[in-house]
């Protein structure tokens, strides 16, 4: 109307839209992710370590305790057996086990099936949020915003983050924490610096080589001069989570240090040689520049920021280094794919690569073709398969050297056993699998074990719920495009955020 002034809106500030930008890029990147993660997602868990951890899951929905059935873990007090495993990740997981429980039942399908594959589903959102994490940290360094994208990307498809997010082992989860606590130790506020302390603690409850982040952090924090209460409180988490684990251990065994695994596995004895095999052998175990050929490109990236932000990379690198010479003393041997034990370490050297010069981006992306090529076989088959093959075979022990022939390492038989997986599977009734369910089998028939004989996606047992596979590859397959189109623009997103300067810095530590 006229003689009335109009009502001025508030100018929103330059640190306010990128803010707004960040928040929009880091969700297009967990979603999108999630989803082409979500279309691949196992049938059922492999091995001792994800079943034991299910079986603790499942018993703190049906019975309330941490007991495990006799056979799958060790004799505890009061007679009963306990996983040898960690607590965080089946107390995490216990409402998904609890839904896939009651689908289970309501679909009249095997529920340690549909338990695991609801199970399966946290290690697919918190290696997405990972992936969110790397960009963020990035930023931190002083990333540009597309930079961070990219590097959030190659973590999510170049590296054994694709493998694990698929495995119900505690790597994912420990993943999440460890970048949670650098994001939170970058951070310039109390509250920041407390959360941090309280994921160092909680690191030793998702696995205790999470011992590591509480020191680092605390010389991170003393060295940035912040007031020593802020300095001490990750190193006071670590003792905190030291002791709910001795905890965990007195209800489980009765003894406070006993965690009922074989302590004799630690020792001098071949320290160097895992200390190099877990980064240059192509062997089972080992290789991360074999597995995760983008973190090559880390070594730039840390240059770049040791020069800019020292303590950052520093913290950064140590962190990498306490998991490497921690696994370096741990005589490892089982069947994993890849460097199993660097996984939380490769948020941290991700968001490194994030720093690199534009010109470098091309051998980034590159390099990420060649981590996906490496790891892709996974998406369809179970790695152990190989594993199975050889102890059939009776090749077991060359099979699972660190240092062994290259020509028997699983990095270069993998497309093969997958291969064969997927034609067994071609002529297998999956309805006949299902009703095997818990079998073992036989002595010398490792290879024929009831999830060798499937496609390892989860729409290929849809036979059994009497859904046609067509129906749920075709879903799948939609997943995959929205989460491709999610990303895409995400990107965008990225793209319009400025290049750092102080307004990124402020809207990053908002």
């Amino acid at each position: 109307m006229a003689g009335q002034s109009k009502v001025q809106q508030p100018a929103i500030s330059d640190s306010q839209r990128s803010h707004r930008h960040i928040l929009k890029m880091t969700f297009a990147l967990s979603v999108g992710i999630a989803l082409i993660y979500l279309a691949f997602l196992k049938p059922g868990i492999w091995g001792f370590d994800g079943n034991d951890m299910l079986s603790v899951s499942k018993s703190l929905v049906t019975q309330l305790n941490f007991t495990v059935p006799p056979g799958s873990g060790a004799l505890g007090r009061d007679g009963q057996y306990y996983s040898i495993r960690y607590p965080l990740l089946p107390i995490l997981a216990t409402p998904f086990v609890a839904i896939g429980l009651a689908l289970g039942e309501g679909l009249n399908l095997p529920a340690d099936y549909v338990a695991a594959v609801c199970a399966l589903v946290l290690c697919v959102l918190l290696t997405a949020l990972t992936a969110s994490l790397v960009a963020l940290v990035a930023l931190r360094l002083g990333s540009s915003t597309t930079g961070a994208y990219l590097a959030a990307l190659c973590f999510a498809f170049g590296t054994t983050a694709l493998v694990y997010s698929r495995e119900f082992f505690a790597e994912p989860l420990l993943s999440f924490i460890t970048v949670s606590s650098l994001y939170l130790a970058f951070g310039k506020t109390n509250r920041a610096h407390a959360g941090a302390s309280i994921l160092a603690g909680l690191a030793l409850t998702a696995k205790p080589a999470g011992i590591v982040i509480g020191p680092v952090l605390s010389a991170y924090l003393l060295l940035k001069r912040y007031p020593l209460r802020n300095a001490l409180g990750p190193m006071l988490g670590t003792v905190m989570g030291f002791m709910l684990y001795m905890a965990y251990n007195y209800l489980r065994f009765g003894s406070l240090l006993s965690t009922g695994q074989n302590a004799s596995k630690f020792g001098l004895d071949g320290v160097l040689p895992r200390f190099l095999g877990l980064l240059f052998s192509p062997g089972a175990g080992g290789g991360l520049i074999w597995y995760c050929p983008p973190t090559i490109l880390a070594i730039i990236g840390f240059r770049k920021v040791l020069k800019s932000k020292p303590l950052e990379a520093l913290a950064v690198a140590g962190i990498f280094l306490g998991y490497l010479v921690l696994h370096s003393f741990w005589e490892f041997g089982g069947w994993s794919w890849g460097p199993r034990f660097l996984v939380p370490a490769l948020p941290g050297l991700m968001a490194l690569t994030a720093l690199i010069e534009k010109k470098w981006w091309k051998w980034l992306i590159a390099l990420t073709v060649l981590g996906f090529l490496a790891n892709a076989p996974t998406l369809v088959s179970y790695f152990q398969g190989y594993y199975a093959e050889a102890l059939d075979g009776g090749y077991i022990k060359q099979a699972r050297a660190l240092w062994g022939s290259p020509a028997d390492a699983p990095l270069f038989n993998a497309w093969g056993a997958a291969f064969r997986q997927m034609s067994t599977a071609l002529t297998t009734d999956v309805r006949d699998v299902l009703r095997e369910s818990g079998v073992p089998p036989e002595p010398g028939q490792m290879a024929s074990a009831e999830l060798l004989r499937i496609v390892a996606v989860w729409w290929w047992v849809l036979p059994a719920a009497g859904i046609p596979i067509w129906v749920g590859g075709l879903f799948a397959a939609l997943m995959v495009g929205v989460g491709v189109w999610v990303l895409r623009w995400g990107w965008g997103q990225a793209d319009q955020i400025p290049k750092p300067n102080g307004n990124i810095q402020e809207s990053v530590n908002l």
